[in-house]
């Protein structure tokens, strides 16, 4: 089955390790409610909005977090909810640009996200551990799309910075 990925955005209201796994509590930006707790597990990936990988330490007290989750797996009844993320993002202030994170099929359009990429060779294309991947590998992949403009056609376009393939496959 094709993950469903929800985004999710709050602050980081604490950080904390529990027999090895990483602990994220946080808030809503808006009113402050508690949002979500995302469990950090050594899979993980941890990144900047730029794409470079970091350490849960580096992930400030009240940062801002862009957390994709999959929605198709259930969650503990419990408020607030607890999920092991397929991604964080720590939401630099002083970062340009977008996230995000879909399926995309070989015309490289998502239709969840309703955006199409426009891959030019000045795209840097990798996987996980930072190493090259060709185009072709990109379908029916689960990919991390970082990218600064779209159009306002309908379906959105892009042309991504960076496409980071991660090693979740779609059905």
């Amino acid at each position: 089955m094709q993950p469903v990925i929800k985004k999710i955005e709050a602050l980081a209201l604490s950080i904390s390790v529990q027999s090895g796994i990483g602990i994220i509590e946080t808030i809503s930006e808006k009113d402050g409610t508690k949002k979500a707790i995302f469990k950090i597990t050594a899979k993980t990936p941890l990144m900047t909005k730029d794409g470079h990988q970091i350490g849960a330490s580096a992930i400030p007290v009240k940062g801002r977090l862009i957390a994709f989750v999959d929605s198709s797996i259930p969650l503990p009844m419990q408020a607030p909810p607890q999920t092991e993320p397929l991604l964080v993002i720590f939401d630099q202030y002083d970062k340009k640009g977008e996230v995000a994170m879909g399926v995309f099929n070989e015309m490289l359009f998502s239709e969840q996200l309703n955006l199409k990429l426009h891959v030019k060779d000045s795209t840097e294309i990798v996987d996980l551990q930072g190493k090259r991947v060709e185009k072709e590998g990109l379908y029916r992949k689960v990919l991390i799309v970082l990218y600064e403009v779209t159009t306002r056609s309908r379906p959105t376009q892009t042309n991504p910075t960076k496409i980071i393939v991660t090693n979740v496959l779609a059905e």
